[in-house]
């Protein structure tokens, strides 16, 4: 048969790929998005484990989630590189390996599920049963309690949580070749040349600043700084407040009013004092900053430990320079 006779269509079935390729990336997306709407957390638009993070730097055939492959050098020093995006990439790696869960950009290390008792409105229990929740499941033989203040029942049920116990941020690598190792470091040399000698008060007085600045960080760097729970509705305001936030409104968005305001980054309701974090792509509630010594950002949960953090990081120091400075001399 003369080449001239071949079909356009036979193609070696080099059509059929492009079509099961495209429906596969499709299909992907697609649960890409699903998972987005319908986590447990209010996270941005990640992909829903590390593995599949991982995949997708390996289609895009390079380690950098801002400069397409076959780039220039140049092209990396444009002002849209994300500065997280060569951890992203470690993160991908390591956590894949050890079986680490994902909530935004964080990595969960250890987690639990614990049952909890939440209060529902009469009404909505009445016509919910016993049905599953997103978030959990609902216990049919909880015995229902008056709610005193606005003369409507409601009932108290079980419901069963996620429990985030050990996180790490985006920034972990930082975390732990940058700031331990210089905790450690410092330490380490005050320790082998200037401890020694010294009264025991002075030994004890050292020994317990710088076991309460490891700690610290330990709780601030591995620990949720309060990612919030996703919020398809607002929360029920109560009826002392309802009279007032219904005439209070925002200046700079005068069509939102009571407390909670909606995250189109995170697809959730959130409090006035939560904000989302386009670092660790969740909603920390009481969001301060982004911490990079840290590796994770400092919200409601992890406040306390950071201040601790950052007191015992100024009194460590100016002690391991007395120390040290004083047995030179």
């Amino acid at each position: 048969m003369s080449a001239s006779s071949v079909s356009p269509d036979d193609d070696g079935g080099g059509g059929d790929d492009d079509d099961i390729e495209r429906q596969y990336l499709e299909e992907r997306e697609r649960n890409k998005v699903r998972h987005w709407k319908e986590s447990e957390y209010a996270a941005g638009l990640v992909e829903p484990t590390w593995s599949d993070e991982l995949e997708a730097y390996r289609e895009r055939g390079t380690h950098c989630c801002c400069v397409p492959s076959g780039e220039e050098l140049s092209g990396m020093f444009r002002e849209e590189i994300d500065p997280g995006c060569g951890c992203i990439y470690l993160s991908a790696v390591c956590c894949s390996r050890i079986g680490a869960g994902r909530v935004g950009n964080m990595a969960v290390l250890r987690e639990r599920y614990v049952t909890v008792e939440e209060e529902a409105d009469g009404d909505a229990a009445g016509e919910e049963g016993g049905s599953e929740r997103a978030d959990g499941f609902v216990n049919d033989d909880d015995d229902e309690a008056p709610h005193a203040g606005n003369g409507r029942s409601k009932r108290t049920r079980l419901v069963r949580r996620r429990e985030l116990q050990l996180v790490v941020g985006p920034f972990w690598p930082m975390l732990l070749f940058v700031t331990y190792p210089l905790i450690f470091g410092v330490s380490g040399v005050t320790l082998w040349r200037a401890i020694p000698g010294k009264p025991i008060y002075v030994q004890a007085v050292w020994a317990i600043l710088t076991l309460q600045l490891i700690r610290s960080l330990f709780n601030t760097g591995f620990r949720d700084p309060g990612i919030l729970r996703r919020h398809r509705d607002p929360p029920p305001v109560p009826d002392d407040l309802s009279e007032e936030l219904t005439t209070r409104r925002v200046l700079f968005r005068p069509r939102q009013e009571g407390p909670w305001r909606w995250s189109d980054q995170a697809q959730s309701y959130r409090p006035r004092s939560a904000m989302f974090d386009p670092d660790t792509r969740v909603i920390v509630e009481e969001f301060d900053h982004t911490c990079p010594w840290t590796g994770t950002a400092i919200g409601k949960k992890n406040m306390g430990p950071f201040q601790r953090f950052v007191g015992l990081v100024f009194a460590c120091l100016i002690m391991d320079i007395f120390l040290l400075t004083a047995n030179a001399i």
